[in-house]
């Protein structure tokens, strides 16, 4: 097979993962980024954004379920939840699985949303929930402008590098916190263990004091760069350690030992 028949994410110099293209199925230039999907054999359906891997049919349940149910399960009775980004329709399934009266994901690119619902029908079946509000627009200008007020918001951007790196600041934090009630719960992807472990550790130094409770934890997503993901949790009020957990909820992976097994507060 060619060399061109290959996907490369590069890391480092001398490091780069690799997925052979059995078959692409689109390629498109949106207003704000390169979206391309393709299959592999092993890993399903494969979303790049950007030279990016955003998600495999395989293993994105890893990544969904860790990010979205921590804050759900800190905050004693979630009903209005946001999403800022999320295109995918991943994390807002994963939402929706919840008690909650109200979803609103914010999007700033239709074109995921369209790829989403074109490609990977079992994230996408989420946007036609009663409950979900889908919104397209710029995440930061929606945060200042709504009046809305809500129990957990989730960041589920992209990388924190380029033009999503305005979402890990601690302006943007405060925010955020503004923006959520007394009991509010704020969960965010920060990147790889291993090769943004640098960032990661300013990031959480800058931001953790805005809040009641802070803590970093980790998840595996296996496609993603070195296998290893920290995420940040954060709460105005309850502490990020004690978590309500619902065993009969319909998880693949995630559960309670896994996240209190995965906290840790330096990095």
């Amino acid at each position: 097979m060619k060399e061109d028949s290959w996907f490369k994410e590069f890391h480092d110099k001398s490091f780069y993962i690799a997925f052979r293209r059995n078959k692409l199925l689109k390629k498109i230039k949106s207003e704000y980024q390169e979206i391309e999907v393709f299959e592999n054999e092993f890993w399903g359906k494969v979303l790049i954004i950007d030279g990016l891997v955003m998600l495999t049919e395989k293993d994105e349940l890893f990544y969904h379920e860790a990010i979205a149910h921590p804050p759900l399960f800190v905050h004693c009775c979630p009903e209005k939840v946001l999403i800022i980004g999320g295109g995918d329709g991943g994390t807002l399934r994963e939402v929706l699985k919840h008690n909650v009266k109200r979803v609103d994901l914010v999007e700033i690119d239709r074109e995921v949303i369209n790829v989403a619902k074109e490609f990977f029908p079992s994230l996408a079946t989420s946007f036609s929930d009663k409950r979900a509000n889908i919104i397209t627009e710029d995440g930061i200008k929606y945060l200042k402008d709504t009046e809305n007020i809500y129990d957990v918001i989730i960041v589920d951007s992209s990388e924190p590098f380029g033009p999503s790196s305005v979402l890990f600041t601690d302006e943007f934090y405060s925010l955020m916190r503004d923006k959520t009630s007394e009991d509010g719960v704020i969960s965010s992807q920060l990147g790889s263990f291993i090769f943004h472990k640098n960032f990661i550790k300013k990031f959480f130094v800058n931001v953790k004091n805005l809040f009641n409770s802070s803590s970093l934890y980790k998840g595996i997503t296996p496609t993603y760069p070195g296998g290893i993901w920290v995420y940040g949790i954060f709460s105005k009020r309850n502490s990020v350690k004690n978590v309500k957990w619902n065993n009969k909820l319909p998880l693949s992976y995630y559960n309670e030992l896994i996240y209190k097994g995965s906290l840790f507060e330096d990095i």
